[in-house]
C-alpha cells in the first residue's frame, strides 16, 4: 500500500482517491495523511467532497431533460400575458381560442396564470347575502309529513305543508328531503340486477330478415302518419327492401317479402317481426310455411330482439328524413331509394369495421329457383271455411248472395283467402276469385251491409293450385 501511495505514475485525483478509501475504511486519519503526503485537513476536505458527491449520485432523478423541448419563446408567453390581463375573466380555454392557431395548450395557458400570479376574476360579484335556509323546525316537520304519508308526491308534501301549517317549502326541496328519509331508512338497496344482454349474428346473408316499421313520420299535406317499412339483413346491416306507405296490411308486409325476394333472387331462411298488427295474421303464417320461412315474433315489450333494426331506424330519421323542411310522401318515397343505395353501397357500419353493407351482401352463394320466385303470390293463401252453393249458383256472403257458377250448383266449395281476394276452389279444382273480398268485408262490418253492392261476382280465374315448394335453390 505505501509503495501504491509512493508511485509518482498515479494521476493526482486516484492519488487522492486512495486516500479517502483508506479513510472510509477506518484507518487512522494522521497515518494515511503522513503516508499519502497530505494534510489532514486536505484529507478530510477530500472525504467530505466525496460523501457529497456519493450522496447526490445515489438520490432519485427525474428521467428525461430538464429543460423541455417545446418551451414557449418570451415572446409568445407575453402575449398569453397581455391576453391574461386584458380579459381576466376569461377561462383558458377562452384565451386559447382568442389568440388563434398559435395559442399553447390551454393547461399550459393555466400554468403562466399561476406562474405570474394572475387569479381568474369572477364576472359577477360575489353574493353579499346569505342563502335563504330552512329552519331546523320546518324541515323537521317536513320530514315527519313525508315520514307520515310516503306515498305522496313532492307537490302535494309541499302543498299540504303550506295550507295546513304555512310552511314553505317548493317542491324540490321535498324530493331531496323523500331522498333523504328513503337512504336513512333503507340506507343499503339492493342494486338491480344488471341485464344479461344476447348478442347474435347469422353467419350467412339472407339467413335472417329483421321487419319493422317507423311510425315517426307525419305527413305535411294531409297531417296523417306515414309508415317507414324496412326489411333489414341480420348479417349484412343492410337494406333488402325499404319504402313509404300510407298504410301498412299484412298483405303489404307480404307483398314488400315477395319484392325483396324477387330483387335479391333469394328466400331467406328466418324473418323477425314484432308483435305489431301487420306482422300477424294467418296469410302471413302460411305464406311463410309454404315457403319453408321460419317467422319469428319478438317478446311482448322487447324491442332488443329487434335491435339492429331498431337501431338502423334511429339513423334514418336525422340521415334523411330531418334534411326536408316539410314532408310530402311523393317526395319522400322519390328521394328514399337513393338513400337506400348510399346506406347499402357507402356508408360504413360500426359492426363491419367500417365497411358498406354491400360488402356482405355480396357474399351471397345460392339462389332461388325461378320457378319459385315467379309463383310467391301463389303461396300467401290459406283456407278461410267451406260453404255449400245454392242451387242457383251462389254463395250466402255478407248478407247477400253472390254469384259464382250454377255448375257448382249443390256442391260444398272451399274457400281460400289470398292477396287478390277470396278465391273458391271447386271440385273440379276450378278456381273463381272475388276481388276485393277484404275492402268489401271491411265495409261490411263497419256499414252493416249498407256499403256493399248487390252485383259482387266471381270471376273466373282457372286451375290454379298452391304449388308446394320442394327445392328451391340453386349453388
Amino acid at each position: 500500500m505505501a509503495a501504491l501511495a509512493m508511485s509518482p505514475l498515479l494521476p493526482m485525483w486516484q492519488h487522492r482517491l486512495e486516500a479517502v478509501l483508506e479513510v472510509l475504511r477506518g484507518e487512522p486519519g494522521k497515518q494515511v495523511a503522513e503516508r499519502f503526503h497530505m494534510t489532514r485537513s486536505d484529507l478530510y476536505k477530500f472525504r467530505a467532497r466525496a460523501w457529497e458527491a456519493l450522496r447526490r449520485a445515489l438520490l432519485d432523478q427525474t428521467r428525461g431533460p430538464k429543460r423541455p423541448a417545446n418551451r414557449l419563446s418570451p415572446e409568445r408567453e407575453q402575449a398569453v400575458v397581455e391576453a391574461l390581463k386584458a380579459h381576466p375573466t376569461w377561462s383558458a380555454r377562452q384565451i386559447h381560442e382568442h389568440l388563434g392557431d398559435q395559442a399553447p395548450h390551454p393547461r399550459t395557458i393555466e400554468r403562466i396564470r399561476r406562474r405570474h400570479g394572475l387569479k381568474r376574476e369572477l364576472k359577477r360579484p360575489a353574493p353579499t347575502q346569505a342563502a335563504n335556509r330552512i329552519p331546523p323546525e320546518d324541515k323537521a316537520q317536513a320530514r315527519q309529513a313525508v315520514e307520515a304519508q310516503p306515498e305522496l308526491g313532492p307537490h302535494r308534501l309541499a302543498w299540504d305543508l303550506r295550507n295546513e301549517k304555512g310552511i314553505k317549502i317548493s317542491p324540490t326541496t321535498m324530493k331531496r328531503i323523500k331522498c333523504e328519509v328513503r337512504i336513512a331508512n333503507d340506507p343499503l338497496p339492493i342494486p338491480a340486477p344488471t341485464p344479461n344482454w344476447l348478442f347474435y349474428e347469422r353467419k350467412h346473408p339472407h339467413s335472417l330478415w329483421h321487419g319493422d316499421c317507423m311510425e315517426k313520420v307525419f305527413l305535411a299535406d294531409t297531417g296523417c302518419q306515414a309508415y317507414h317499412l324496412a326489411l333489414l339483413d341480420d348479417y349484412s346491416r343492410g337494406y333488402v327492401f325499404c319504402d313509404l306507405f300510407r298504410e301498412v296490411t299484412p298483405q303489404t308486409t307480404i307483398e314488400t317479402m315477395i319484392s325483396a325476394m324477387r330483387q335479391w333472387q333469394v328466400i331467406p331462411k328466418q324473418v323477425v317481426f314484432d308483435n305489431g298488427g301487420p306482422f300477424k295474421g294467418k296469410m302471413l303464417e302460411a305464406f311463410c310455411k309454404n315457403l319453408e320461412i321460419q317467422l319469428i315474433h319478438t317478446s311482448p315489450r322487447h324491442p332488443q330482439t329487434n335491435g339492429k333494426l331498431e337501431r338502423a331506424f334511429r339513423d334514418d330519421m336525422p340521415e334523411f328524413y330531418r334534411h326536408y323542411e316539410t314532408w310530402d310522401f311523393d317526395e319522400l318515397r322519390r328521394d328514399l331509394p337513393a338513400y337506400v343505395e348510399y346506406r347499402n353501397e357507402i356508408r360504413g357500419h360500426w359492426a363491419l369495421n367500417g365497411q358498406p353493407a354491400r360488402v356482405r351482401l355480396d357474399e351471397q352463394h345460392r339462389m332461388a329457383l325461378p320457378r319459385v320466385l315467379e309463383q310467391l303470390e301463389d303461396y300467401a293463401r290459406y283456407e278461410l271455411f267451406q260453404k255449400k252453393v245454392t242451387e242457383a249458383g251462389c254463395l250466402r256472403m255478407m248478407c247477400r248472395h253472390i254469384y259464382l257458377d250454377e255448375v257448382l250448383a249443390g256442391q260444398v266449395v272451399t274457400c281460400y283467402e289470398t292477396l287478390k281476394g277470396l278465391e273458391v276452389l271447386g271440385a273440379d279444382q276450378q278456381v273463381y276469385l272475388l276481388r276485393d273480398y277484404r275492402k268489401w268485408h271491411k265495409r261490411y262490418w263497419w256499414n252493416h251491409g249498407q256499403e256493399v253492392p248487390d252485383d259482387l261476382r266471381f270471376e273466373p280465374r282457372g286451375a290454379v293450385v298452391c304449388p308446394r315448394i320442394a327445392v328451391a335453390y340453386t349453388h
